[in-house]
């Protein structure tokens, strides 16, 4: 194993190159680096095993970066070491407002686009929450906590409330906590509008005919 320093770090694209001791400069691909807590930072002090790329460039594999806090891995996870606590309010809050929208539906109230986009913004919502968990867990490349906030705010919210709970994915973090509750009581009262008729069904009809 060599030691060197991360001279160069490109953290949109996920590379970057190591100067080692001796002098030598070593590419670094964000695969070859052990899981930690926070993103690597140019500057950082690594060790790392030498190794060539197809093309003869020099490159660097089970990089390690010195200091760094590890991030727990899948086994100690699942063995609860930094499992969070389980949802005791997004399953319920995600079935009222699919009990909403039957009612509206029932009642001629809320119209089937509306809910129908609701059903395809809650499914892709859902599975963009099971994809990052699963690049968390393999250390790839993940999905900007801005995206997941973006989908539930356009009409994801159900399946962004499922997918949290489901995957125990982003539960613990106030501030996503914070504005995961904001957004679905926007969502919740936008509903409950149509349902007991305060909003009227072709409102939504009319939003989207001003929306270019």
């Amino acid at each position: 194993m060599l030691r060197g320093e991360l001279v160069q770090w490109n953290d949109s694209r996920g590379f970057g190159f190591i100067l080692a001791d001796g002098g030598e400069r070593y590419f670094v691909h964000i695969s070859n680096i052990g899981r930690i807590a926070t993103r690597p930072r140019q500057g950082d002090f690594v060790s790392f095993a030498p190794a060539k790329g197809q093309d003869g460039r020099l490159q660097a594999r089970s990089v390690s970066i010195l200091g760094a806090n590890p991030k727990p891995t899948l086994a100690q996870m699942r063995r609860g070491a930094e499992m969070p606590a389980h949802s005791t309010w997004r399953v319920p809050l995600a079935g009222l407002m699919v009990v909403l929208i039957v009612v509206g539906l029932l009642l001629g109230r809320l119209s089937w686009p509306l809910a129908a986009l609701y059903a395809l913004m809650g499914v892709i919502s859902f599975f963009a929450y099971g994809r990052d968990k699963q690049f968390a867990e393999t250390g790839q490349w993940r999905i900007p906590e801005v995206t997941l906030l973006v989908l539930d705010l356009c009409f994801g919210v159900i399946g962004g409330l499922l997918g949290q709970d489901v995957f125990r994915h982003k539960t613990r973090k106030p501030g996503y906590i914070a504005t995961t509750l904001l957004i679905s009581g926007v969502h919740l009262l936008w509903i409950a509008g149509f349902a007991v008729g305060f909003i009227p069904p072709d409102v939504f009809a009319e939003l989207r005919n001003i929306v270019p």
